[in-house]
């Protein structure tokens, strides 16, 4: 059926929504930590030891921690595809240019990496440590989730498993969303955090391998979820023009959740029954939080606030490049530590790994470093070219053909302030109301009165 017009309330509420900051320089800097949390655990090879120092016991759990930046990345991702999907939906052809969007940004790129790891490569007698026990079919079919906890060794490409869970997400959430009001997208969030850890517990009492439980999707959907309710809080502060809470506030109970995962979970473990059913769930509350202090920062920084160290660490440069970069660098780490490093640190120590602290920090630094050489590289030779085909391809509004609306008489403050609270009041009721078969947010405009 033909979508009807929205009405004008519908058209103010898409514009309260698309009137907000378009880019947030600090979740640039919270992908960039995350994809830096992630090389600080796939890249790590400094042997355990049970007789180690303090410090060096402390900088090998701290190279393990690492893997709750995919945890980061995945609330992100929840936040940020909703945020545009709540902005754009209703308008003519927004399924479609979401679909262009995420394939211009995903694909290319991957396409390249899966020619070039699983074809060419092992034509030219180069091959990827623990080859598929299954078919590199579920690699390009975004499944690998799936299939990796069963593969020997996790597979050529264990590390993707996280970009299928994404792109799984990316294909379902905006026909949930479709037709859903922002009440229901909430409720909707809700009842999937809460699910989650029963989902996990469930899997756990039927046997499943604790790495199924680590990268099924189900187990990661309060990750998603918890990050779409943030960018519904966040559409409802821009509809209502206000919120109650401050950015200190909610980085102080994104510290206390973080302190809380790691007692309930023993130290931030990855696998075990009480990490995997509450501990990632207490994890995702964390980041999310961590989250929406950086909104509130980047919204304070955009109307001339001053702002704090931590603010002015996310937005610095250097996180920010590898924010920039990280799609490369999360697809192709990986291979490099296992075709280029892992070898040349044999022919170095004749070992995997490293008792020596400091070989395993220069190991890092290189590593990372020609990492981010190769998503510098990617970006402007691949990533940025293919984001530059989507002119050609978005759908492109009509313009209007409807004379401009007359110019308003001036308000005194006291009219202005009434009109002002009038018009809170209504964006607070369409908020809480539930919503109608439709996708607009606000109700329809009341017909005027007949005199």
């Amino acid at each position: 059926m033909k979508p009807t017009a929205l009405p004008s309330t519908s058209n103010a509420a898409r514009r309260a929504l698309a009137d907000r900051p378009e880019h947030l320089p600090s979740l640039d800097g919270l992908r960039g930590l995350a994809i830096v949390l992630v090389l600080l655990h796939n890249l790590d090879v400094l042997a355990p030891a049970a007789d180690r120092p303090l410090a060096v016991a402390l900088l090998k759990e701290t190279l393990y921690v690492g893997w709750i930046g995919v945890q980061l990345f995945f609330v992100l991702s929840g936040y940020l595809i909703t945020r545009g999907l709540l902005a754009s939906r209703g308008q003519p052809g927004w399924m479609r240019d979401f679909l262009v969007k995420r394939g211009l940004r995903i694909l290319p790129l991957y396409w390249i990496a899966l020619l070039l790891l699983t074809v060419a490569l092992p034509m030219l007698g180069v091959t990827l440590p623990h080859p598929s026990h299954f078919s590199t079919a579920w690699l390009w079919l975004h499944l690998s989730n799936w299939t990796t906890p069963f593969e020997p060794g996790g597979g050529p490409l264990p590390h993707v498993w996280s970009l299928s869970v994404e792109e799984q997400f990316y294909l379902l959430w905006p026909l949930l969303l479709w037709r859903m009001g922002l009440r229901d997208v909430w409720l909707l969030c809700l009842v999937l955090i809460a699910a989650s850890p029963l989902a996990r517990l469930l899997m756990l009492n039927l046997g499943l391998p604790q790495e199924a439980v680590y990268t099924f999707t189900i187990s990661r959907i309060d990750a998603l979820a918890a990050g779409a309710a943030l960018a519904v809080w966040d559409a409802g502060r821009a509809l209502h023009g206000a919120t109650r809470w401050r950015s200190a506030h909610l980085l102080r109970l994104a510290i206390a959740l973080l302190l809380l995962t790691a007692a309930f979970s023993g130290g931030f473990r990855r696998l075990g029954d009480a990490a995997q059913i509450g501990g990632y769930t207490l994890l995702t509350l964390s980041c999310t939080g961590v989250i929406a202090w950086a909104v509130l920062v980047d919204c304070a920084h955009a109307r001339g606030a001053l702002q704090g160290g931590a603010s002015r660490l996310l937005r610095g440069r250097v996180l920010a490049s590898f924010g920039r970069y990280s799609y490369a660098i999360y697809l192709f780490h990986k291979p490099v530590h296992d075709l280029i490093g892992l070898p040349l640190l044999r022919q170095l120590t004749g070992s995997d790994s490293s008792a020596d602290p400091a070989v395993a920090m220069l190991y890092l630094l290189a590593s990372g470093t020609l990492c981010w050489a190769i998503g510098w590289l990617s970006w402007r030779l691949i990533e940025r070219p293919a984001l530059a085909l989507r002119r050609h391809w978005l759908s492109r509004p009509a313009p209007s053909t409807q004379a401009p609306a007359p110019a308003a008489p001036p308000l005194d403050h006291a009219t202005s302030a009434v009109a002002r609270g009038r018009a809170d009041a209504a964006r607070r009721r369409g908020f809480r109301a539930p919503a109608r078969p439709s996708w607009a947010i606000l109700p329809r405009a009341r017909p005027a009165r007949s005199r």
